[in-house]
Formats: structure tokens, C-alpha cells, sequence
């Protein structure tokens, strides 16, 4: 008869395992929330023009293309071109470990100015370095600022002595 008992009791744990509960997925601590609808004005041209590209990476994330987090990791980052596309991350100079002058996201080989500047706490508590907390920055293209098909963004954060640049890789997305 125990063994009965034993045997329905098994029988109903596995079960149980084939139904799991439904879980909420926490949202992503990185990630910025995505522009508010309404009209955005088309983003102005870059600051590095004129500036000497340093050879050293740039030390940058793009933490999100659109809807698409982490593109840089996750392809095919893709979002929709219906809406506001939303880039944001965070850079600094990597040779002077100090925040950067600015950051131009650059679409497409066209450079855009990004707002720099905002808080990421995550940078410098990861780097151990307290000057690294205001290296967030985020630009924001109108919905239909893209064609639908595929593109290509860098990152360019411009040194801290403002007198040259670094660049980050392209990292393909598309439009939808």
C-alpha cells in the first residue's frame, strides 16, 4: 500500500512539472524606456566632423536599437520604423578612463549628436571608477526617419581633451 502511495505522489509531482506557473519576466534594468509617442524632432548633425579618429576601440554600449536590446549580441536586431526609434548606451575615453565630450551615433556612415551625460551608475560601479557615472547617452530618429531594409550604427565617443574620436565597430539592424 506504501508503495502505491509512493507511486501516485511521484506520479503527481511529474505531472505538476509539464504544467509551470506562468511567470512574470522582470523588465531589463538597463534598458531605457522607449520614446513617448508624439512628434520628434529630427536629431542634429554630429560633432566629430573635423575631428581626428584615434586608433583606439571606443569604450561604448549600445544598450538598444528600437525595440531591439542589446543588438550588438543578439542578431538580427531589428525594430519597427512605424514609431520613434529609440538608441541609447553609454561611452567614455578609454585611454583617460574619464567621461567623453559627447557621443555621435552614427547611421548609415551620417553622424547624429547624442544627449551625453546621463546617469549609469551600472558603468561605474562595473568599472570601479565614481567619474563614469554620468556617461549615458541617447538619441531619438522620428518614426519614418529610416527606410525599411537593413543599416548599420556606430558609436563615436569623442576624447575627453575634445581633440579626436573613437569609434566603435558598425553593429547591423534593420527596419521593419
Amino acid at each position: 500500500m506504501k508503495l502505491r502511495a509512493v507511486a501516485v505522489l511521484v506520479t503527481l509531482a511529474l505531472t505538476a512539472c509539464d504544467n509551470p506557473k506562468p511567470r512574470q519576466i522582470p523588465p531589463d534594468p538597463m534598458a531605457k524606456a522607449l520614446p513617448p509617442a508624439g512628434p520628434v524632432a529630427p536629431p542634429k548633425d554630429g560633432m566629430t566632423q573635423g575631428l581626428a579618429k584615434r586608433t583606439e576601440v571606443a569604450s561604448f554600449y549600445l544598450d538598444r536599437v528600437g525595440e531591439a536590446l542589446d543588438p550588438l549580441n543578439k542578431q538580427p536586431a531589428g525594430t519597427p520604423g512605424d514609431a520613434a526609434i529609440l538608441m541609447s548606451g553609454f561611452g567614455f575615453d578609454p585611454v583617460a578612463k574619464a567621461p567623453a565630450k559627447g557621443v555621435d551615433v552614427v547611421i548609415d556612415g551620417k553622424a547624429y549628436a547624442a544627449a551625453y551625460g546621463a546617469a549609469r551608475e551600472d558603468v561605474a560601479n562595473y568599472f570601479k571608477t565614481p567619474g563614469l557615472a554620468a556617461t549615458g547617452y541617447a538619441v531619438t530618429l522620428p518614426a519614418g526617419f529610416l527606410v525599411n531594409g537593413p543599416h548599420k550604427v556606430a558609436v563615436r565617443v569623442i576624447a575627453a581633451d575634445g581633440k579626436g574620436y573613437f569609434e566603435s565597430p558598425a553593429i547591423p539592424f534593420t527596419v521593419d
